[in-house]
């Protein structure tokens, strides 16, 4: 019998096998999938001869200070993405000269005194602490609604639309303004820096942090082990696979995506805020593709509202082209691996456009992630917070969906099962 077997081996689950097992203890992780990293994916493209991230893929090491100590510990070695040297902006189906972006000279006032008001409000969020605080309930609101009075004029309205989209993967009617203060916040109130701050990756893939924290732990690991239920036996824990093998631990961590919750019978009950909270879902259904493109100026970066991107940069030349990544806020609008879709929508950005090979994944649909991003909806932080970090007997949980501080990133993964793995590891020198 292991000490504790963890379900899950995205970032999270990995980070909190890790530091289990250097505690001493025994560890089994089940991952549900034939490969590590969860919503990380380091994949290969096409026969090019070169990997992408599928998934998460950016952090900014001032001031995601988890994944910054990872780094550190395991000598990772990270790039800056190139900075953009062509901008284009495309609203209301406009493409806007350099002097009129993000929106045309004569909007600006309008859109600083949205921008100030975000500012503003996010001054009353301490990043990463009492985000159930009644005193913030009032922001726990869509942000449509929260912009709402500031979009009068349609530039404007259709620039913070696009700005939300691209950071939270989903309409601005569907994600918690609270969420996108709290990013704010962490940015030291710089609204600015949501546009370019997370902008450093891994060299090697995230893959090498994942490969990293899977070596170091030590722990015990099944691949293509999906879980079909968690027993909580009283004096031990029960976790059964879809496959009919049973494994018993002293304790189990939950470390796969809220949205993935109701597929597995948990302990927990159905009125319980866990419950309740897995039902609700998170909001993000972001697609994100890569494109080798001709006939595209060099060091694009992009963006825009109206069609299925809106955002897009240069990551990278080869072979004579130029490595585009695209994200939008509907992963059904297009389908990432048709190059006559991938191009018609790119060309919204660089009409010359010329796909030569692309790809994607589409998340939502992977019934192992069930979503992209952490994306709370509005008033789930409010419902919610105070019982993410809450064991249900011998049953834990971590994940970046569950993370204080940077939610979404993995930098919340990190945090997240780091938190879980000190809770737990008093629990089980308490239990001996």
């Amino acid at each position: 019998m292991h000490d504790v077997v963890v379900v899950g081996g995205g970032i999270a689950g990995l980070t909190a096998a890790r530091d289990l097992a250097q505690s001493g203890h025994s560890v089994l992780v089940l991952e549900a999938r034939d490969r590590l990293g969860g919503r990380t994916w380091y994949k290969q493209f096409g026969d090019t001869g070169r990997r992408t991230e599928m998934g998460g893929t950016w952090f900014d090491e001032p001031t995601q200070l988890n994944i910054a100590r990872e780094i550190q510990r395991y000598s990772l070695p990270t790039v800056l993405s190139p900075a953009g040297q062509e901008f284009r902006v495309s609203l209301c189906g406009r493409s806007l000269p350099r002097p009129d972006q993000p929106v045309p000279r004569e909007f600006r006032p309008d859109l600083d005194k949205a921008l100030d008001h975000i500012i503003e409000q996010s001054r009353r969020v301490t990043f990463g602490a009492d985000l159930d605080n009644p005193d913030l309930h009032d922001l726990d609101i869509s942000f449509a609604e929260f912009i709402g009075p500031y979009t009068d004029q349609p530039f404007v309205a259709e620039y913070l639309t696009m700005w939300s989209a691209f950071a939270f993967g989903c309409h601005p009617s569907e994600n918690s303004a609270l969420q996108v203060l709290i990013w704010v916040a962490g940015y030291d109130n710089a609204v600015w820096t949501l546009d370019d701050a997370p902008a450093t990756k891994f060299a090697k893939g995230t893959a090498s942090l994942v490969d990293a924290l899977a070596d170091d732990s030590g722990a015990d690991i099944e691949l293509s082990a999906p879980v079909a239920s968690i027993t909580d036996a009283g004096n031990h824990i029960e976790v059964s696979t879809v496959g009919g093998d049973t494994h018993t631990a002293r304790f189990a961590v939950l470390a796969a995506p809220v949205n993935t919750w109701q597929d597995i019978d948990l302990p927990i009950g159905a009125d319980s805020l866990k419950a309740q909270f897995a039902r609700e879902g998170l909001a993000g259904h972001a697609l994100k593709l890569h494109a080798l493109v001709d006939n595209v100026p060099e060091f694009l970066m992009a963006s825009g509202w109206g069609g299925p991107l809106c955002w897009t940069s240069e990551q990278a030349n080869f072979d004579g082209g130029r490595l585009l990544v695209g994200i939008g806020e509907d992963d059904s609008a297009i389908d990432a691996t048709d190059p006559a879709q991938v191009q018609q929508a790119l060309r919204q950005f660089a009409p010359e456009a010329t796909v030569r090979i692309c790809h994607g994944h589409n998340w939502s649909a992977d019934p192992y992630a069930k979503g992209t991003w952490t994306t709370y909806r509005p008033g789930q932080l409010s419902r919610y917070y105070s019982d993410f970090a809450v064991p249900h007997g011998r049953l834990y949980f971590a994940g970046s969906d569950l993370a204080r501080g940077w939610a979404g990133f993995m930098d919340g993964a990190i945090e997240s099962g780091t938190d879980t793995a000190a809770a737990l590891g008093q629990r089980l020198r308490d239990d001996a």
